[in-house]
Formats: structure tokens, C-alpha cells, sequence
């Protein structure tokens, strides 16, 4: 990645909670230029520090276009603006550029929920980097990535309790989980959105999220 080939950064939104250590970090006085357009314009920023060290995260594509959609659908809104091309996770480190993980051909629909969202497990350091992307009216999936303290970033497998392994789950359309309780997250989705949801409980290990329970059903709330 060229510095000098940074574009805007899209849809970017930091799920932060919890003890003021969780708060998001203030972004600091840009004395270089280029980080300092980098930040003007982007749409938001995840930060977090650890100690004295400040790390940020975006997202870019070098070849970014954006659209008008033109027609209401489950994928976005008339008038919405869609960004779509092939996207890199950027990561500073006090300021400076430190890590970049290639992610591939993405699609961020404003007002969509595909956007980049940050889960802090209460219990531990654990920090993860979602991206979610629309699926159908009923569901998206949901990639993973690990942060470490460092800001190095790595890309999250999902053991299914099938045995099979993704880079992905399904979750219900936004992307964001329904419980995070300890070192386990709950996702639902379902098929119907009038039928009973199917959910599944994960646990993050460090480095990947393990399904440690069967998929059950629930019946939606009722009203």
C-alpha cells in the first residue's frame, strides 16, 4: 500500500463499552499531512490504546467508486450512497502506518449496517474487528479479525460445530451479535423473518471463534 493512494475511508463504527479503559481514544493533533488527510476524510475511526500505544484502525480501497441506489431493496435505501471496490484494513500505530491486511472485493451501503464494528469482551483483553455484508433480506455474514497489541492484524477462522471451518458466520441483517457474555458470542439468523431464529453460541480462544454449543431455535418475541 502507497501512503500517497490512500482514498476515504468508508462506514467505519466502533462498538465500545465498559470500563474507561474501553472509551474510544481522542484523536490526537495530525502534524503529517498525509495521516492528516487520511483522517479528514474518513467517516469515523475504531482507537483503542495499550499503555502508552495508540491504535487505530480503517478501512480504504484504492479503487473505490460510490452510487446513488436509485430503488428501495433489503440492500440499501433509495438515494443511499454504496461504496464498493477492493479493500485493505489499515492500522496506525501512534500515528504512523503499521499494518495492512488485504480483504478483497467489499460493498459498504450507507445506512445498511455493512460497516466495520469493534466487540470488547468484558471479561479479558480480547478485542475483535468485524465486517459485515449483506447477504438477502433475512441475513448477512460476518468476518472476523484480531487486533493484537501491537496493532498487527489477522484474519479469525469459525469452527462450525459440524466440523467444518470458515472465514465467516451468519448472522441477522446489521451484522452485530446478539450477546456477548464473558469470552462467547451468540449470533441468530433465520430463514423466514417470521419463523423462529436459529442461534449459536461461539467462543473466542485467542485466536479463532470455536462453536461450542448446537445451533437451537428460538421463537421470535412476542408482542
Amino acid at each position: 500500500m502507497k501512503r500517497n493512494q490512500l482514498l476515504p475511508l468508508v462506514l467505519l463504527t466502533a462498538l465500545l463499552g465498559g470500563a474507561d479503559d474501553d472509551a474510544m481514544a481522542a484523536a490526537p493533533e495530525e502534524t503529517d499531512s498525509e495521516i492528516k488527510s487520511l483522517r479528514e476524510r474518513s467517516r469515523a475511526r475504531i482507537a483503542f490504546t495499550v499503555g502508552p500505544v495508540l491504535i487505530e484502525v480503517f478501512i480504504h480501497a484504492d479503487d473505490e467508486k460510490m452510487e446513488i441506489l436509485r430503488t428501495d431493496s433489503c440492500g440499501g435505501k433509495s438515494g443511499s450512497k454504496r461504496y464498493t471496490g477492493n479493500y485493505q484494513i489499515v492500522s496506525l500505530k501512534n500515528r504512523a502506518f503499521h499494518a495492512a491486511l488485504p480483504v478483497g472485493k467489499r460493498v459498504f451501503t450507507e445506512n445498511r449496517g455493512e460497516e466495520i464494528k469493534e466487540i470488547r469482551f468484558p471479561e479479558s483483553s480480547g478485542r475483535l474487528v468485524t465486517i459485515s455484508q449483506y447477504q438477502n433480506c433475512n441475513g448477512d455474514e460476518v468476518e472476523f479479525f484480531r487486533v493484537d497489541s501491537r496493532g498487527g492484524l489477522h484474519r479469525v477462522r469459525v469452527r462450525h460445530k459440524d466440523g467444518l471451518e470458515k472465514p465467516q458466520l451468519v448472522s441477522r441483517p446489521g451484522g452485530a451479535p446478539d450477546d456477548v457474555s464473558g469470552n462467547q458470542l451468540t449470533y441468530c439468523s433465520s430463514r423466514k423473518t417470521k419463523t423462529a431464529a436459529t442461534c449459536a453460541v461461539y467462543t473466542y480462544d485467542g485466536n479463532n471463534l470455536i462453536q461450542t454449543a448446537p445451533a437451537v431455535r428460538k421463537a421470535p418475541a412476542k408482542k
